[in-house]
């Protein structure tokens, strides 16, 4: 249990990083809207993948697939919307 609790949490650290820095990248105006939407996009299906397996019961994480699933889900969703709400920024 203490490896998957590893293993789920550097899952999670680096897909909450890496969709973060998209999310930085867009409000500084180095990236597009649609890439840091693309990349909010792909992390909350891995989050939706793990919450629904975790529901499922598969051994990918473990008993904490839900909780680290729904909580990818909600960071990746507030991402979204705030690359969604930021002002079009013009090169």
């Amino acid at each position: 249990m203490f490896v998957s609790i590893l293993i789920g949490s550097a899952v999670l650290i680096a897909v909450l990083v890496s969709s973060a820095l998209f999310l930085f990248a867009h409000l500084t105006g180095r990236v597009r809207r649609s890439t840091a939407l693309g990349v909010a996009v792909v992390a909350l299906a891995t989050g939706a993948a793990l919450a629904g397996a975790g529901a499922m019961e598969e051994p990918v994480l473990g008993p904490m697939a839900v909780p680290f699933g729904v909580f990818l889900m909600l960071a990746a969703g507030i991402n979204g919307f705030v690359a969604f709400q930021a002002p079009r920024l013009s090169r």
